[in-house]
């Protein structure tokens, strides 16, 4: 079981560095050498998250059906391989258009929501429901840390051989993943519980993660704090990249660097979640702290202005503590989303949960860039930053209630069960 989460963590950290080339490359490619506005950019987001959309139900339904998910997750990596494969030897004859990178991200997104369906099913396959929290702790920091040197060394690399050479990274990395899980020896079978076999014909097969969710109290009151703080989150992300080379105007060399601080970050607050997360902790109110503190910490980037170099460290930052938040709450969300769910629900859960974020994502992503084509970026990151402010304000104590419930309704469980 080591030997396979460690090749496991390998693969995911491999993949991890190599999208962030992509994720650089893309908006410099589109910015710099394709004149992309505001607007396209807005699209190249959301293209990227309407797969979701259209697919996530579907395949929830269908992860918990697979009961070989690791073989699955190897053709997922070898179909996203020959995808951004063949969008980098697109630009080395300069045939790419935006509507290339728009169509790179629906396949993208496409994959993503088969592989998101399946982590959770293939990680408790290898670590049991006990282990989650610490297992997925572990994968995280490998992500961010890869982050941390990929960010650093994309831009440079899009720079200097540009934006073909950077996805060829990407690539390359989703080909070594396939590698080192189908160099895993435990056997492929997903374990399932009892509960009723999801039918993928069937609408309330479909839609039983959700059911459950917004039947849950806690996850119903996260839901509305999450999913209307996604909004401004992704929309501010789709204006990252024009407001850092146009509006601060930060070298193509430089911009990966802004980025470099987020995977210290992630990687630092991985750290941290596998301290603090442990048995006797509410992962649930914990969850809530985290999230809240990253969406206030996202004004500081249109706060970024005056010198080049103090504008491009308060972006950082505005870019990187959302990030070491973000990833406190990823792991105290992960634990807890396994402790509440069924397994028999867990692949639609999780996909139900990749539908609305999608649904915020796509909002987010074609409002920011509406507005900045309409107002400016800085004047639509602001407007973003309320957007999110106001979510924290109203919905963060609704979510905190419902997990302060829930923790005494637990403990007084506990006490009736051990009287002692």
């Amino acid at each position: 079981m080591r030997r396979d989460l460690t090749l496991y963590w390998w693969g995911q950290t491999t993949t991890a560095f190599g999208s962030v080339f992509t994720a650089i490359a893309v908006p410099v490619v589109a910015v710099v050498q394709l004149g992309a506005s505001p607007g396209w950019l807005g699209v190249i987001t959301a293209a990227g998250i309407v797969p979701v959309l259209l697919l996530g139900l579907p395949a929830g339904a269908l992860a918990d059906r697979i009961t070989r998910p690791r073989r699955t997750l190897v053709a997922l990596d070898v179909v996203s391989a020959v995808a951004v494969g063949t969008v980098a030897l697109g630009l080395t004859t300069d045939i790419v258009t935006i509507g290339w990178l728009v169509a790179l991200g629906v396949v993208q997104g496409g994959l993503s929501v088969f592989t998101g369906s399946l982590y959770f099913v293939h990680l408790t396959e290898l670590v049991g429901k006990d282990g989650i929290g610490r297992a997925r702790a572990r994968l995280q920091a490998g992500q961010y840390g890869a982050s941390l040197v990929g960010r650093s060394l994309a831009g440079p690399a899009v720079a200097l051989f540009g934006g073909e050479a950077a996805l060829g990274v990407d690539a390359v990395s989703f080909a070594l993943s396939a590698l080192a899980l189908r160099a895993m020896h435990s056997p492929d079978h997903a374990r399932r519980t009892a509960g009723p076999t999801p039918s993928a014909g069937l609408p309330t097969g479909v839609v039983g993660g959700l059911r459950f969710l917004f039947a849950h109290p806690y996850h119903r009151a996260l839901l509305a704090f999450v999913l209307s703080s996604a909004v401004g989150l992704t929309g501010m992300n789709a204006l990252t990249g024009p407001f850092l080379l146009l509006v601060l105007g930060l070298p193509t060399e430089a911009y990966g660097l802004v980025f470099a601080l987020s995977g210290a970050m992630g990687l630092a607050g991985s750290a941290v979640a596998g301290r603090i997360l442990g048995p006797d902790r509410d992962t649930h109110r914990i969850t809530v702290i985290t999230f809240a503190a990253g969406m206030a910490c996202t004004l500081l980037l249109p706060l970024a202005t005056g010198p080049l170099v103090l504008a491009g460290l308060c972006a950082a930052l505005g870019i990187g503590l959302p990030v070491l938040f973000g990833a406190i709450a990823n792991v105290a969300l992960s634990a807890a989303v396994v402790a509440d769910i069924p397994e028999h629900l867990l692949g639609r859960a999780m996909a139900g949960l990749q539908v609305l974020m999608a649904a915020a994502g796509v909002a987010g992503a074609l409002a920011g860039g509406a507005l900045g084509d309409w107002v400016g970026v800085r004047p639509a990151l602001w407007l973003l930053a309320l957007v999110m402010l106001t979510a924290m304000v109203l919905a963060a104590p609704l979510a905190l209630r419902a997990a302060l419930r829930q923790a005494t309704t637990v403990a007084a469980a506990d006490e009736t069960l051990d009287p002692a």
